[in-house]
């Protein structure tokens, strides 16, 4: 064979074993698909690891604690009075295999994480006086006579 073959036949094998190939970084967990349908179970383990080459596809997620952090609102309270809310929540995929079927990815995660909760925090907001919402205990409440009296000056 001449020259020029051996180096095509060369850089073609070198570049199918490029991609069967990939790492997992310890701060990442795997699924891999086969024509968009997962294969097997997630991969959790740091390392490298070995697929079909230009067939599966790589879909990692993070192992790590991720921030989801709403935007700051305004939100009526039932004692009409407006608060300023800003809403955060920490999470983790623990289950990649069942996260990719629901989900699929964590911008996704990331707008439906959106959706229910800021749905919730603004439904109890609205459902309870500002008193109500900024106490710190469970005790009755008690109002002093100045509390009283800005009532009945808001109701004129």
């Amino acid at each position: 064979m001449k020259l020029q073959y051996k180096l095509i036949i060369l850089i073609a094998a070198l570049i199918v074993l490029s991609n069967a190939f990939y790492i997992i970084d310890e701060t990442e967990q795997v699924i891999i698909t086969r024509f968009g349908n997962p294969v097997g179970k997630a991969y959790i383990t740091a390392g490298m690891h070995a697929k079909i080459p230009f067939i599966d596809k790589v879909n990692s997620f993070e192992k790590r604690i991720l921030e989801w952090d709403g935007d700051p609102k305004q939100i009526v309270t039932s004692d009409k009075k407006y608060i300023w809310l800003d809403t955060f929540a920490r999470w983790q995929i623990v289950e990649p295999l069942i996260f990719f079927q629901k989900i699929n990815n964590e911008r996704q995660a990331h707008s439906r994480l959106d959706d229910i909760i800021s749905g919730t925090s603004r439904d109890i907001i609205t459902l309870n006086s500002l008193i109500e919402i900024v106490r710190n205990s469970n005790r009755e409440l008690s109002y002093t006579e100045d509390y009283d009296a800005s009532l009945d000056d808001s109701v004129l």
